[in-house]
């Protein structure tokens, strides 16, 4: 979803930059922040703008809820390119989603940027920066 990979992938850094969109807001939402993972089972989502808010899972311990926990498994599903071949995922990503449109960087084969359209039709646009792939 966020990030997926062709290659294998031991660790991934990217600074983020996502718009939210919705009808009930009268401006975009922005936010700021930064993304590490690290294979097979770490992701840090951490946001520093326009506040602070990190989610972190490490295997199955995670400081988030059960609804973010599940958006954090399908990230990095995606980043380690599990998401293709697990039919459990793919289904929640079309439970939560209308659809999911994901640019590629065909240099560093990981997403650039990510379109999230959501059954409501509020949109969430994510865009990578500075990716670091080891």
């Amino acid at each position: 979803m966020l990030a997926l990979i062709i290659s294998i992938i031991l660790s991934l850094e990217a600074d983020f930059v996502q718009t939210k969109t919705s009808a009930l807001m009268l401006e975009p939402q922005v936010s700021t922040g930064h993304m590490s993972y690290r294979s097979p089972d770490y992701l840090r989502w951490a946001y520093d703008k326009p506040q602070v808010l990190v989610w972190e899972m490490n295997g199955q311990e995670t400081n988030v809820n059960p609804q973010v926990q599940k958006l954090l498994r399908m990230i990095m599903a995606s980043v380690s390119g599990e998401a293709q071949d697990d039919a459990k995922i793919q289904r929640e990503s079309k439970r939560l989603f209308r659809s999911v449109n994901i640019v590629m960087d065909e240099r560093n084969e990981v997403a650039q940027r990510v379109e999230m359209i959501e059954k409501n039709g509020d949109i969430t646009l994510i865009e990578f920066s500075n990716v670091q792939v080891r």
